[in-house]
């Protein structure tokens, strides 16, 4: 939960399956079920009294659950997926029992088993799906209305916390004034790329810090044809892309792209109102341009159309790259191992610069991907948000201890994420991430601890950044920089520099036809990069994509944004 690096866990939004999703059998009271569509079913009575929203039920009420798992999860001895540090303090301080309906290999294997159980109408009483199977189950209308019990029964700590991203995900839950759903609340502050650039040789090469795209430019070509490493050959990269292109958080063209006012990958709203995926925009074109004439001059490497992340890695720590785009965990991998073997080596994080006047902006998939949903026919709707209070507290109330047992157990050399086994959860929304990020800049400025124990996130981050600061411990060095690179984030996300995409799902069209969209983009933006094809190509790919499923997938977007 406290992760050092901070990757998005399947990719950009648009294209990877949920990280959640569930269904199975029977497991409903049909006698209840319009008390229990009404979102009030099993609630106390208000009028008779404060509601406690950790209170324990007289009588122990059962959860039928689908759920995602993984065989690679590991457990303490002698507990499993039924019966851990979880499941028991539901029993013993909610009066709930939770048992297992089924489970899946958490991924595309576990939302196939959802669509099929969506087919069948074989649902439990609650349940994880994505975005594209929330809204199939509120157009059918087999789900229980949420906002009454969340309402009633939500603590304060979780109110706060889910709405800590600005509501998006509470919004992307409601369907006609209902809440269908409980979302799963993440940052995608963490999310955009940054520009990494080698100061070592900046410096040595007496070149100013970029503060726009030609000062990139004008980088990148002193990087190739000045000899920063100093063995007098012309054998350096200035750019390093990688042939993901987009995905993989190492070597993006998205974090270029956004400094022509481009968000590829993700879905944007037009001045206008109108939707439309930013690969297809115009700007794009411009960008791609450009680096199909940054690649003509030899300061993108010949072969990137066939090297991943790891080959990134290995022309950092052959001493022969200057520049990437890449996210915030950039020094914990690949750059930590380049620093290893040349002990001078020097990165820094800038703020995304931009071809013209108009800041860039940082595009960003939206942030919440996972529900949990409650069968319509369950007479306890309201027990979700016991669960959902529960892990709230466990795991965010100040002051957080990343070592609770009910985040990690260390087990020998084995690390043991015991947070997983928590069957409704949601994480920090922007808000408390760039609050908890102010925080710790603070507390650095001031030496301060004491400031640390009001965070809720980059809790293990203060002593090893005051460490470093204070002896330069070489050890501590990745966190160092990844706290500069928080730092633009904050600067980014306090200014308005996020664009989010507006499409919290796929729609029916992207499950027949994205595949077949993707490869088409990915060929044909490496192909003009590389100056296999000429920069007219795009407008040819517009009008393919289009006619590919395109046209239709737009139309769709944009009915799922104006639900």
């Amino acid at each position: 939960m406290w992760d050092k690096m901070r990757k998005p866990a399947a990719g950009v939004l648009l294209t990877a399956t949920m990280l959640l999703a569930a269904c199975g059998s029977t497991g409903n009271n049909a006698d209840n079920g319009q008390e229990a569509a009404n979102g009030n079913a099993g609630a106390e009575n208000a009028s008779q009294g404060a509601i406690d929203p950790m209170g324990k039920y007289e009588t122990p009420v059962e959860i039928k659950f689908a759920r995602p798992s993984s065989q690679n999860w590991k457990y303490p001895d002698g507990d499993s997926l039924d019966d851990n540090i979880w499941s028991r303090e539901y029993s013993d301080k909610l009066g709930i029992k939770v048992v297992t309906d089924w489970t899946a290999e958490e991924g595309e294997t576990y939302d196939q088993k959802m669509n099929v159980a969506i087919a069948s109408g074989n649902l439990p009483d609650m349940f994880v799906v994505n975005a594209t199977q929330l809204q199939q189950l509120a157009n059918a209308g087999e789900l229980a209305d949420l906002a009454g019990v969340f309402d009633q029964y939500g603590s304060e700590l979780t109110k706060k916390l889910v709405n800590s991203d600005g509501g998006l995900g509470l919004q992307s839950a409601t369907f006609d004034g209902k809440l269908l759903a409980l979302p799963g609340v993440s940052a995608n502050l963490y999310n955009p790329s940054l520009l990494w650039i080698r100061t070592d040789w900046l410096k040595k090469l007496n070149l100013p810090e970029p503060k726009t795209m030609q000062d990139v430019f004008a980088i990148s070509d002193a990087f190739v044809n000045q000899d920063p490493d100093g063995d007098g050959k012309k054998n350096t990269i200035g750019l390093g892309l990688t042939k993901d292109l987009y995905t993989g958080g190492i070597g993006l063209i998205s974090g270029f792209a956004n400094g022509y006012h481009a968000y590829p990958w993700i879905w944007v709203k037009n001045a206008d109102g109108t939707v439309q995926y930013g690969s297809t925009k115009p700007e794009m074109k411009a960008a791609l341009g450009k680096l199909q004439e940054l690649y003509k001059n030899g300061q993108i490497d010949k072969e990137f159309g066939v090297k991943d992340g790891a080959k990134i890695g290995e022309s950092i720590a052959s001493n022969k790259l200057g520049i990437m785009y890449g996210e915030n965990w950039m020094p914990y991998f690949p750059i930590i191992d380049g620093k290893k073997q040349n002990p001078g080596m020097e990165w820094k994080p800038y703020a995304l610069p931009s071809i013209d006047d108009q800041p860039a902006k940082g595009g960003v998939a939206f942030a919440t991907t996972t529900y949990f949903a409650v069968n319509k026919n369950f007479k306890h709707p309201e027990a979700i948000v016991k669960l959902l209070n529960m892990q709230q507290e466990k795991m965010y109330q100040a002051p957080v201890d990343p070592n609770s047992p009910f985040n990690i157990v260390q087990d020998g050399d084995t690390r043991i994420e015991t947070y997983k086994y928590a069957v409704v959860s949601s994480t920090l929304g922007n808000d408390m991430i760039a609050d908890s990020i102010t925080k710790l800049k603070d507390a650095l400025e001031k030496d301060d601890p004491e400031i640390t124990k009001g965070m809720l996130a980059e809790t293990d981050k203060f002593e090893p950044i005051r460490a470093f600061n204070k002896d330069r411990n070489m050890d501590y060095w990745p966190q160092a920089r990844q706290f500069d690179a928080f730092q633009q984030l904050l600067n980014m996300y306090n200014n308005d520099g996020l664009v989010t995409s507006v499409l919290a799902g796929q729609t029916k069209t992207m499950g027949e036809n994205w595949a077949a969209l993707v490869k088409l983009e990915k060929e044909t933006f490496t192909k003009i990069i590389m100056g296999a094809a000429p920069i007219d190509e795009f407008d040819k790919f517009v009008d393919t994509w289009n006619a590919l499923g395109g046209k239709e997938i737009t139309q769709e977007v944009t009915d799922m944004v104006n639900k």
